[in-house]
């Protein structure tokens, strides 16, 4: 077998490889013994740790079941005729078309009095062949960050409990085809990587809609395709307005109502994604880092600084009575022409 190593600090990352057909198929090793020792598991189900470099590989190999037999089911059943015990061998020589053996037509007569038993073996240790090939020299291997953000849920019609939790994951997370051929897969998160437009966007939506602060701002629009946000701002003056009351009955006169108006609202935050491209609205622009740990990161950052600008108040002036507003406007410094910065 051929072994493919990366060797760091505190050891060696291996990984076996079986060539079929000119493509190299990835195949386990945990169920191999290094010097003795089962390989320790990792972050990537396809690599294993081990402490050394190996002088013997070997894995334990399943003997057949011995003493094959039938037993009567019942031991008072026993007689000269129906002995208790009948060797596998001496029922009979021939087999069906799923494989059983046929019985002796002098002993057919009480097969189903009988039950098969055999005995088992202790399974014994194969030394294998093996090649041990160091292809990458590093300092450490850590693991990768815990990326999972909730994207709001969907429903299935089709099942019984239809509400489905979604998820923007570690594997929504975009490595260039170059780095997946030259480095291994246990270090890809150490890569720079990118994450979507429109994988962006349903973070940033599910995270404003969840923690948006209602007595402060509002969201107006909240759909797969576009995403508003408007600042709500007590007045400086409240004032009572006219309008129509719409739960009148058909046929009546409309009904003129006044209320009391104690807030404006303007568009604080906007947005659409790359992939809908909604008229009128700002895609938002994916994320781009070094690796997966500098990527949430930042997005961490980003999220939580967007969602302060958001919930923090806003007053109008008392001196002017609301003749203007200073604000903060909310905008994404990293939006390209395209919403992916030219991705």
């Amino acid at each position: 077998m051929d072994i493919t190593a990366i060797k760091s600090n505190k050891g060696y990352y291996i990984h076996r490889e079986k060539s079929e057909g000119g493509y190299y198929q990835s195949m386990h090793v945990d169920n191999y013994l290094f010097d003795g020792k089962n390989p320790q598991k990792t972050f990537n189900d396809q690599w294993f740790f081990i402490d050394n470099i190996p002088s013997k590989v070997s894995h334990y190999k399943r003997q057949p079941n011995i003493n094959h037999r039938y037993i009567l089911a019942d031991d008072s059943l026993e007689s000269d005729k129906i002995p208790a015990t009948i060797m596998k061998v001496d029922v009979g020589d021939e087999v069906d078309d799923e494989g059983n053996i046929i019985w002796k037509s002098e002993l057919s007569l009480y097969k189903s009095l009988y039950v098969e038993l055999s005995d088992e073996q202790p399974s014994i240790e194969v030394i294998d062949d093996f090649t041990f090939n160091v292809v990458l020299e590093i300092g450490d291997v850590t693991d990768p960050v815990e990326f999972t953000y909730p994207t709001g849920h969907s429903y299935d019609s089709w099942a019984k409990d239809n509400r489905r939790d979604n998820f923007v994951r570690r594997g929504n997370i975009i490595h260039q085809d170059l780095d997946k051929i030259i480095f291994p897969s246990l270090l890809i998160h150490e890569t720079p990587c990118v994450l979507s437009s429109e994988d962006t966007y349903k973070i940033v939506r599910e995270y404003i809609s969840t923690h948006i602060n209602p007595s402060v701002a509002v969201i107006t629009s909240n759909y797969d395709f576009c995403f508003t946000v408007k600042k709500r701002v007590p007045l400086a003056k409240s004032y009572q307005a006219k309008y129509t009351d719409s739960s009148k009955r058909k046929g009546s006169k409309d009904r003129i109502r006044m209320r009391m108006v104690t807030h404006r609202e303007f568009p604080i935050f906007e947005m659409t994604h790359s992939k809908s491209m909604y008229q009128g609205y700002t895609p938002i622009q994916g994320f781009e880092a070094r690796n997966e740990q500098e990527l949430k990161e930042t997005l961490d950052s980003y999220l939580e600084g967007l969602t302060k600008q958001i919930n923090e108040p806003v007053t109008e002036c008392p001196t002017c009575n609301g003749c203007g507003v200073l604000f903060d406007e909310v905008k994404d410094d990293r939006v390209g022409k395209d919403g992916e910065n030219g991705r």
